[in-house]
Parts: structure tokens; C-alpha cells; sequence
């Protein structure tokens, strides 16, 4: 508008005959002032913006000491970072996984209570075990199950325990893990979702997945003269991701697929999730087992909550209390698909382009029977 206004005024003059001299310095002088205004009104933006990010700057960092103030908190001499317990649960306790039980028995259990005679025979003691399968399986009641049987202090651990936003945390955390395995020692440390902080590692030379490998390694091969005081347990849903030096033998020696529950443990399973619960005395364990072909043992769990859920809102709308029914069960398991199907479908295209058949059998041997597209398929009545 400024601009129109002065070819406005400049025209006028040229036209009139007047004279432009005195027109022309008004208009430098007022391009000039404008310019200026336009520097400081620039130069306050920035000032503003730079004391913004200065502000930010500081705050994170207060962020960070206040954290890491905490966390030197938390590691006093008398306190502990992990939650250290001592489970009850023993392997009489969880339904099913004959094969599963022998092989934590062989690899931690046994030598445990033998380390004289393992010593004679020059066996190792304490293998690192992975545990992998579909989830919602029993891994982690597996695990603690196996430190409930050696008596022994249990550390479980999650994701969110170990990873942080800042820099070098997350491995310290690893560190301070093992650290403080040793000093309640015997202990048994469980890991769940490894491929979380043990996934495979790129090319690159850094990065916080390589650092986290790398310091998972330097860790648990530091345990090497005390792996008869502190053992090494941990789960995934993607063996595949996991990445091969941690598989490797002294590591994660033992690798043991956990399954679904099969017929049997479905039926001691409903039974265990109906225990607590009032129910009709002609309950059919064994079609109810028969007619959860595929489902996990959260699956059921889910399925008797749902179940129960049918008497209890008839009984909220007036309706006589009664106990739960075999009706109420079928009902539960028909509006309920298996949660593995996501699962089936996923592992067996990541297994194939992973090219870790081979490595993980039973897992391959079990997709090749229960993915739709098998061609060993059997019974896929609840994954159509």
C-alpha cells in the first residue's frame, strides 16, 4: 500500500513538471526509517527467540540433574532400584509345559542342587535361557515358577525399567541390574520382551540399540565365575529379532519354544480361572478344553471373566442370582476369537524372511501346523 501510495505521489510530479528533488530525499528518508524499524522489530524476534530456546535449554537440563539426582537417590546403600522378591509359585502351579518344566529343570534347577556333581562332570551351571513363544503363554509364570522351586531372590524386569531418554542411562541401568542380582545373590534376573533392548544390531557403529547390546553382552559374560549365584532368564514373542550374539552358547544357551497350552492344560487351566467362582456342577471341562483349540492361557482367563460377566449384569438388573453356566462358557468362547491368529500370521512371514527357521524348529514346526496357509493344517476351525 506504502509502495502504491509513492508511484502515486511520484507520477504526480512528473506530470504537474515539478520538481522530484525534494520528493526523492522524503522518500530515501522514509525508506531508511523504515528499514530500521524493520532491523530492531528482526532483531527483537531473535532476542526473543533465542532466550526461548536458552529457557528450554536450562529447563531440560534441570529435568536431567533433578532425574539423575534420583536415580543416585534410589541407589543408596540401602535402598533398590529393581523390585526384589521371592515368588511362591512353583512349577506344580502352572498347568501344563511337561517339556518346558524339564528343560528349566536341566538347565538351572538340577545343577543348583547338584553343583557337586556337575562340577564332577565338568558341567556347566547356569545357562542363560530364552524363553520364546506366542504371548499370553505362561513365560513369565514359568519364570517365576523356577525361582519359586530354587528359593532364590526374582528381579523381573520390563522394557520401561531399563530404557530412558537420556544418554547412557539406559546402560547403566543394565549395569546397576547385575549389579544388584550379585549382591542378592542367589538370584534369578527375568527379562521379558528382550528384543525391546537385545534386538539385532545395524551397521552403524553407534546408536542406542548397539550400545544396549553391547553392554547387555559385557554383563553377562562378567557373570562367568558366578553363574551358579546369579542365572538368566528371558522371554520374547520375536526370537527372530533377537540378535545372534546374545543366542550364541554362554549366553542364552537354552532356547526353548513355549507353546499354547495343549488340551490338557486348557482344561486345568479353566479349572484354575472357575476356581474362585460360583458354578453350575455340570460344567464340561472337557469340551470346554476341546472347544478352545488355539487359545492362549489369556485367552480363557478373558473368556471366564466374560463369563461371568453374564450372570452378574442379569443379577445387576434384578434378575435371581445364580451361578455360572456351561451356556455362559460357550457363549464367552463364541463371541471370543484366538488373540495368536495376528500373531500365527506375522511370525510365519518374519521367520521366512528372516531365514531363522532352522534355528527356532518347534516354533517353525508349530506355525507349519496352525497357520491357515500350512499345508499341515488340522484343526483350523478357530482361525477361519
Amino acid at each position: 500500500m506504502i509502495l502504491v501510495i509513492l508511484i502515486t505521489v511520484l507520477v504526480y510530479f512528473l506530470t504537474t513538471g515539478d520538481s522530484v528533488v525534494p520528493l526523492m530525499v522524503a522518500i530515501v528518508g522514509f525508506l531508511a526509517l523504515l528499514l530500521f524499524i524493520i532491523g530492531v522489530n528482526y532483531t527483537a524476534v531473535m532476542q526473543k527467540k533465542l532466550l526461548k530456546e536458552s529457557a528450554m535449554i536450562l529447563l531440560d537440563q534441570a529435568i536431567a540433574l533433578e532425574e539423575n539426582q534420583a536415580t543416585v537417590d534410589r541407589r543408596g546403600k540401602n535402598s533398590s532400584v529393581f523390585m526384589i522378591e521371592k515368588p511362591n509359585t512353583r512349577f506344580r502351579d502352572v498347568a501344563g509345559m511337561k517339556g518346558v518344566k524339564e528343560e528349566i529343570k536341566k538347565a538351572i534347577v538340577y545343577p543348583f542342587e547338584h553343583p557337586n556333581l556337575y562340577r564332577i562332570y565338568g558341567k556347566r551351571s547356569g545357562e542363560g535361557i530364552l524363553l520364546y513363544g506366542p504371548p499370553g503363554c505362561g513365560k513369565t509364570l514359568i519364570a517365576r515358577a523356577a525361582a519359586g522351586e530354587l528359593g532364590v531372590s526374582f528381579l523381573s524386569i520390563k522394557v520401561s525399567d531399563i530404557l530412558s531418554k537420556w544418554v547412557g542411562e539406559s546402560e547403566k541401568n543394565i549395569q546397576l541390574l547385575f549389579e544388584q542380582a550379585y549382591t542378592k545373590s542367589p538370584s534369578i534376573i527375568f527379562i521379558d520382551e528382550l528384543d525391546a533392548i537385545g534386538g539385532k544390531r545395524g551397521g552403524s557403529s553407534e546408536g542406542p540399540t548397539r550400545r544396549l547390546v553391547n553392554e547387555l553382552l559385557a554383563q553377562m559374560d562378567g557373570i562367568e565365575g558366578t553363574r551358579d549365584k546369579v542365572l538368566i532368564l528371558a522371554a520374547t514373542n520375536e526370537p527372530w529379532s533377537i540378535d545372534p550374539a546374545l543366542r550364541r552358547p554362554g549366553r542364552f544357551t537354552k532356547l526353548i519354544f513355549v507353546p499354547p497350552p495343549d488340551t490338557i492344560a486348557r482344561k486345568e487351566i479353566i479349572k484354575i480361572y472357575l476356581k474362585e467362582r460360583p458354578i453350575d456342577k455340570d460344567i464340561d471341562y472337557d469340551r470346554l478344553a476341546a472347544i478352545t483349540q488355539n487359545y492362549s492361557a489369556a485367552d480363557i482367563r478373558q473368556i471366564c471373566d466374560e463369563a461371568a460377566d453374564i450372570p452378574l449384569r442379569a443379577a445387576m438388573r434384578g434378575n435371581k442370582i445364580r451361578k455360572i453356566g456351561m451356556d455362559d462358557l460357550e457363549a464367552a468362547i463364541k463371541r471370543r476369537k484366538p488373540s495368536l491368529l495376528s500373531w500365527v500370521r506375522l511370525s510365519t512371514k518374519r521367520m521366512e524372511y528372516e531365514m531363522e527357521t532352522e534355528i527356532f524348529e518347534e516354533m517353525s514346526a508349530y506355525l507349519k501346523e496352525y497357520d491357515p496357509s500350512g499345508n499341515n493344517s488340522s484343526d483350523l476351525r478357530n482361525f477361519s
